[in-house]
């Protein structure tokens, strides 16, 4: 046992955090063939926003601003940063060039910023388009610069990664990679923000994979307390405690060595399996007191115990196996991987009550019978007279 819990913590620790919405579909599916080609034809499904500053009213408008502004697009869509994924970018700056070529009879050589302030406002005075808000910036306008031509808007669409959608621990990277590029080019006067679908997904990924794993461990404590006030021995709680962290941390370590994600689907088994294992194990401990009580011997009383609660364990656990397995058959892969782990959590989780426990028990000779009539606690959760191992008086 002490060689599985070893490869287990190993493959715990190639777990990796992320999340990637597409992958939760089969590669034949529709979704996942038509964002194929989304991403194939126009670049990318999955914006994000990249808003810069010139801190001054119409400083849009500078040519110097619009020139940065390109090149930093060049930059994204370099050859050079094939890790950034990114497969287009749109921008104010991209109406300024189409006229600017425009008045210079189509010459694909004047698709450019120009260089001068006054040809970009006469370029926009001369401009046609709707102002259905009448806000002064043209319907086309709105989503790249805001109404005093302050801020631009530069939108970047994130394309698949060899027909696979970019990850969030890919996400964190791009987003990382990209402020810091910005931090080394852009003046002083200028600031930028990043922000979007992709960002925010990260976070939203983040804090529920991190509620997850601390309602893992806050269910550990709190199933810990539970037992110890049921069999009002101290000792039982952390003897409840040990075949389902066995379980855990073997579940966690089949995903690390199979290269399950540790993500939004996957981060519920660690409670689900704390949940699981400690029905296997108070059933099996209170068969197991009460053949004590009636006084067998400590291997007497665990061959008593297995005899009895271990066949309707056992027998509990594969119909839950094969329940789950059902799941299996599913095209969503969460639910899929849910049927997995559900399954190899049932496994282990039987494991360790049938096999973990009465060795633990064995081993350290544990005494569950004793009652402490002065025990608060006793008084009040009297589990003795509750199981009919004492009469009432």
């Amino acid at each position: 046992m002490g060689i599985v819990i070893i490869i287990s913590i190993i493959g715990i620790l190639r777990i990796k955090v992320e999340t990637a919405f597409l992958t939760y579909f089969k590669e034949t599916d529709p979704i996942r063939v038509n964002t194929r080609v989304i991403g194939e034809k126009l670049g990318g499904g999955w914006g994000f926003n990249i808003l810069i500053d010139s801190n001054e009213s119409d400083g849009i408008k500078n040519p110097e601003f619009l020139a940065m502004v390109e090149d930093f697009r060049k930059w994204l869509e370099s050859d050079e940063n094939p890790d950034l994924n990114i497969g287009r970018t749109d921008s104010f700056s991209d109406f300024i060039k189409t006229m600017h070529m425009a008045m210079n009879n189509d010459s694909l050589s004047f698709y450019r910023v120009p260089e001068t302030r006054s040809d970009i406002i006469d370029y926009l005075e001369l401009y046609s388009g709707d102002d259905d808000d009448s806000n002064g910036r043209y319907d086309e306008f709105e989503p790249f610069v805001d109404e005093d031509f302050q801020t631009l808007n530069l939108l970047a669409r994130l394309n698949e990664k060899e027909g696979k959608e970019v990850s969030t621990s890919e996400i964190k990277h791009i987003f990382r990679k990209i402020s810091d590029h910005l931090d080394k080019i852009l003046p002083a006067q200028y600031t930028y923000s990043l922000t979007g679908f992709p960002m925010m997904n990260v976070k939203f990924v983040y804090y529920v994979v991190k509620g997850q794993l601390q309602s893992l461990f806050l269910s550990l404590i709190v199933v810990g307390i539970i037992v110890t006030l049921l069999f009002n021995r101290f000792k039982a709680g952390p003897l409840a405690l040990i075949p389902m962290s066995v379980a855990v941390i073997v579940n966690f370590g089949i995903m690390g060595w199979f290269n399950i994600k540790l993500d939004m689907a996957t981060s519920v088994i660690g409670a689900l399996t704390i949940g699981i294992g400690v029905d296997d194990t108070i059933h099996f401990l209170n068969t197991f007191r009460h053949n004590r009580a009636l006084g067998s011997s400590i291997d007497e009383t665990i061959a008593k115990t297995l005899a009895v609660s271990g066949k309707a364990i056992l027998f509990t656990s594969i119909a839950l196996i094969f329940g789950f397995s059902v799941l299996l058959t599913s095209h969503f892969v969460p639910i899929m991987l849910f049927g997995l782990l559900t399954a190899t959590t049932m496994i282990n989780t039987t494991i360790g009550a049938l096999l973990i426990l009465p060795s633990v028990i064995k081993a350290t000779g544990i005494n569950l019978i004793k009652y402490k009539p002065e025990s608060r606690i006793g008084r009040v959760l009297d589990i003795d007279r509750l199981l009919g191992l004492r009469e009432e008086e």
